[in-house]
């Protein structure tokens, strides 16, 4: 078996009933099914001196993947005293030993000073943290999801998502389709014809990825395909420092 965690609670010292679960080779649901019997039976006590949140405390955990919310409880030492009772056996025996011993050294650390306390605090907030990571990269999935949402902005979702939970980019983001112009298009903004642009360009070895892109457009004057070029707006700069020669 492997040694217990305990968790530092609003100053209370809890263990997660996962925790216990998988210490005393139970199925968490099950455990979960006795625990609300404990909890019922304390809330419902005539006397009124006991109170099922001394116990057991309800909690939630999620799922890496998963949006959904799963319930789980937090057991105080009182609370597994009640579920060590209920148990026989080596199992329980060793589950005993186990927050026994855990607990007594959460107490001595409060005692002592022992830097044992900050480092359970340290763990607690960085869990917490992880756990607040998933829930938003799950929400950003389900959005992405969305039968409505555009191929394009599902794949900067997932990405975006996937980056979260890493911590660095995983999934490449779509690439941005810069806007081209026409070379009439360039020369009404320089002041210039398409012809110029059109020779300027191929003097000085500007028809190339850098500053545009080859398209295959239907000619105006015939029904076949011709190749023309469509600029990026990045031509521009160039284009005015051969006009200023």
């Amino acid at each position: 078996m492997n040694e217990l965690t305990v968790i530092n609670h609003n100053g209370q010292f809890v263990i997660d009933s996962r925790e216990v679960a998988r210490m005393t080779e139970v199925r968490h649901s099950d455990l979960l099914e006795k625990i609300q019997g404990y909890v019922k039976t304390l809330d419902s006590s005539e006397n009124g001196n006991f109170r099922s949140l001394d116990f057991f405390i309800p909690s939630t955990y999620t799922v890496e993947g998963n949006a959904k919310v799963y319930p789980c409880y937090l057991l105080t030492r009182k609370g597994c005293d009640m579920v060590a009772n209920k148990m026989t056996g080596e199992k329980g025996v060793l589950f005993t030993a186990a927050y026994v011993t855990k607990f007594e050294e959460m107490e001595s650390a409060i005692k002592t000073g022992s830097k044992l306390l900050p480092e359970v605090k340290q763990k607690e907030i960085e869990a917490r943290y992880n756990n607040s990571l998933v829930r938003k990269a799950n929400v950003l999935l389900k959005i992405a999801n969305s039968p409505e949402v555009n191929p394009r902005y599902r794949q900067i979702l997932q990405a975006q998502a996937s980056a979260i939970v890493a911590g660095k980019p995983l999934l490449p983001l779509p690439e941005v389709e810069q806007k081209t112009y026409s070379a009439e298009e360039i020369g009404k903004m320089l002041g210039i014809s398409a012809n110029m642009v059109g020779r300027l360009a191929k003097k000085h070895n500007l028809k190339t990825e850098q500053y545009g892109k080859w398209y295959h457009d239907k000619s105006p004057y015939s029904p076949k395909e011709v190749e023309s070029f469509r600029y990026y707006e990045s031509v521009i700069p160039e284009l005015e420092k051969l006009l200023k020669q």
